[in-house]
């Protein structure tokens, strides 16, 4: 591809632009927006079983969120092109022959980047939740109580580009094919927009489960958006573990949530959230 091989040029700069972008929204857009076309209006009647909070918020609340992705998927394309004219530089890590490390590097290099950005994430997180930078920089995430899909990206500008920076210090710092970076950045894409999607499709029991418990599940996101203060980390629950920082009834406000569902599939009444989360 062009945006590759080309010569360090505003022509360039041009064509890595476009592509960041198209990248960005053609991945971004389809998911999310489908995922809320599907689940939240087509076929609502037959997911609504697997919600986590049972209302659905408002659609003011939505728009909004998807007006905020707007803007972080051009903060995202900014930091791409940066990231890429400065590879062209020879400023980053960056590579394009495969053989230079070989195959198997690229699954290290995919799951070092990810271990990198779990920690990375979980440690701005807590940071982003303290005074005075919660107001300044997470508030705008953390207007969606309730999230939908579109909640993914709907950030301050300002934390567009802390959620960002995760990959632009990997790539001056690590070696990586571009390959990883799309495929890496494509994988964080999916588990946000499913972390923010409002279902629970894991079975019961995954929340304590020996090795299950140490993946973080979409309970887990929502009820960090529903209370705010704990259950930090993104794909794993490694730090907050270790940190203490998971909710104290995460568990159980899991089990009541699966519970709920398998109950409705049965056509019973399961058990109600509200007591719960008045004291999680």
């Amino acid at each position: 591809m062009s945006i590759f091989t080309c010569d360090v040029s505003w022509g360039c700069a041009a064509q890595v632009a476009a592509f960041q972008l198209f990248m960005n929204s053609v991945r971004y857009f389809p998911l999310a927006g489908g995922l809320l076309l599907v689940a939240w209006i087509w076929k609502k009647t037959a997911t609504h079983r697997f919600r986590i909070q049972e209302k659905y918020p408002d659609a003011t609340r939505v728009w909004f969120e998807v007006r905020r992705s707007f803007v972080t998927l051009f903060v995202f394309s900014a930091l791409g092109v940066f990231s890429m004219m400065s590879g062209k530089l020879h400023y980053t890590r960056l590579y394009l022959d495969i053989d230079k490390f070989g195959v198997p590097y690229l699954f290290f290099s995919f799951a070092l980047l990810t271990i990198w950005q779990e920690t990375f994430f979980y440690w701005a997180h807590r940071w982003m939740h303290q005074k005075p930078w919660f107001k300044l920089i997470h508030l705008t995430h953390h207007r969606s109580t309730n999230p939908s899909p579109m909640a993914a990206y709907s950030f301050s500008t300002l934390e567009a580009v802390i959620e960002g920076l995760y990959m632009l210090i990997f790539i001056f710092l690590v070696p990586i094919h571009p390959v990883v970076v799309l495929s890496q950045a494509l994988y964080a894409m999916v588990m946000n927009v499913w972390w923010h999607s409002g279902f629970e499709v894991f079975p019961a029991g995954w929340a304590r489960g020996r090795v299950t418990k140490w993946i973080n599940t979409s309970t887990h996101h929502n009820m960090h958006h529903s209370h705010f203060n704990g259950n930090y980390s993104l794909y794993f629950n490694f730090w907050d573990r270790i940190c203490g920082t998971n909710f104290p009834k995460y568990e159980e406000y899991f089990e009541t949530v699966t519970a709920r569902r398998d109950a409705a599939r049965s056509g019973v009444s399961g058990p109600n959230l509200p007591e719960l989360l008045k004291t999680a």
